[in-house]
Parts: structure tokens; sequence; C-alpha cells
């Protein structure tokens, strides 16, 4: 591990990451596989486990219709997320589009998670307060956060709407449930275009991401707290409900 993980673990342990109890790690390992090769993923797993600290991952399979089985659909979002997921000690919440991965001591947080994906109810409301924070590997927080979408719900912003699925979800053969929702752009609307650029201008006032090996997105790595990144798109939104949109002049 010391040969796979020693310049990534430098900037770990001079961080303030350990002090957190989850890790929610949005991924693009491309550089880091290529690099170190397939055990990067295991050895940056075991390091954090070693640290008894919960890993979450978005494993997003945009499941519109028919069938999503929690234990067989995999993840759209690329490498770490299946990796996680197929982990025997890993939990998967039960939302068809947008699911969620654990592994760790606190991985019960998935639990009985509500059935709109950017609900109150949602995993983006029940991090909040929880010693949580966000590790970006080869996807800068530049490209956004899947957060915003949380903030644009609660605020019901007029580019968005909510819209149920016919989905059944099943874990084996169990039949769980259907009707899950999520928080859509309205495609019939114009200049509705998701942007990031002047929130990340605003966030980036704030200094409180800690970012390294930036020039190069699939090589960067950014950390930062989840209540801070909470708080300020909260901020934001509220006080510009169209933040997150791509300006018409544009």
């Amino acid at each position: 591990m010391k040969k796979n993980l020693s310049d990534v673990k430098k900037i770990f342990f001079n961080s303030e990451i350990f002090k957190y109890d989850y890790i929610y790690i949005y991924s693009d390992l491309r550089f880091y596989l290529i690099k170190y090769g397939n055990n990067f993923a295991v050895d940056l797993l075991k390091l954090f486990l070693k640290k008894k600290k919960t890993i979450i991952v978005p494993t997003f399979s945009y499941t519109t219709s028919g069938k999503f089985f929690k234990d067989k659909t995999k993840s759209a979002l690329g490498y770490f997320s299946n990796f996680i997921l197929n982990s025997k000690k890993s939990l998967r919440s039960d939302h068809p589009l947008f699911s969620f991965t654990a592994i760790g001591p606190k991985k019960n947080i998935l639990k009985n998670l509500g059935k709109s994906a950017f609900g109150n109810k949602g995993l983006h409301k029940k991090l909040y307060k929880k010693r949580a924070c966000y590790l970006h590997i080869g996807r800068p927080l530049k490209q956004g956060n899947t957060m915003v979408h949380f903030f644009e719900k609660k605020y019901k912003v007029k580019y968005r709407f909510e819209k149920k699925f016919p989905t059944k979800v099943f874990v084996k053969k169990k039949y769980l449930g259907g009707n899950y929702s999520a928080y859509l752009r309205n495609l019939k609307m114009q200049n509705n275009h998701f942007y990031f650029k002047k929130a990340y201008k605003e966030i980036v006032k704030k200094k409180f991401v800690k970012s390294y090996y930036s020039k190069n997105n699939f090589e960067s790595i950014d950390i930062y707290s989840y209540d801070r990144i909470y708080e300020i798109l909260n901020e934001l939104i509220k006080k510009d409900k169209s933040i997150f949109i791509k300006p018409i002049c544009l």
C-alpha cells in the first residue's frame, strides 16, 4: 500500500479528512488506475476502513422503468462506484435512479431514506450535521455537486419538477416498492442548462476547499466540509434562484 498510495496518503494525513465520520466520494479514477493499477481502489478503501470511516459513493443507475435490483443493477458512474457496490459488506439505498452505497461502521445511514431522491428525507438532508466531508478524486468540485438538486427542490425552482417513476424495486426476489421520484429538469423549458461557474467562484472565496493537483482534472483532489458546502449552497440559491442555470447571455 505504501507504494501505491504514498503521495495521496500524504495529502490525506496533511488534511482534516480523518476527523470526519463520513467521507462522500466523487471519483473518476482513470488517471490513478493507469498510474497505480487496480489495487489503487483496494488500498484507498482499506486506508479509510482502517481509520473506521464510512465511505459513501453515488451509485446512480437511472433506472426509469422496469425493474431495479439493489443487489444486481450496476452503477452508471464508473469503476469506483461499482467497486464499492460489489463489496459484500456494503449497503445500497433503494432509489432506482439515484441510489447510494456505503461501507463502514455507519453505513446504516442509508436505511429508510425517502422515495423522493432530493427530498427532506433523502441523504443530502440526513448527512447534514453528521461529521461528513466530500472527497473528489479525478472529478473536481468545479464540475458541480449533486447536492444542488436538493436545494433546487427545497426552493421550488421553476425549471424543475417532481416526477414519479413506475420502476419496481427488488432486492433479490423480494419486492420493496415503487413510485420513487426525482426532481428533474423541465426539458420543455429553454435556457435551463446546469451551470456551476458562478456558484463555484463564490465557494472558492470562502477558502474552505482544499485542492491538490488542480491543473489536471483527472488527477485533481478536493476535500471539504459537507456542512460548509450545504450552508453555502443554501445561501446562494436563497439569494438567486437562477444561480444553478446558465445565463441566457452565455
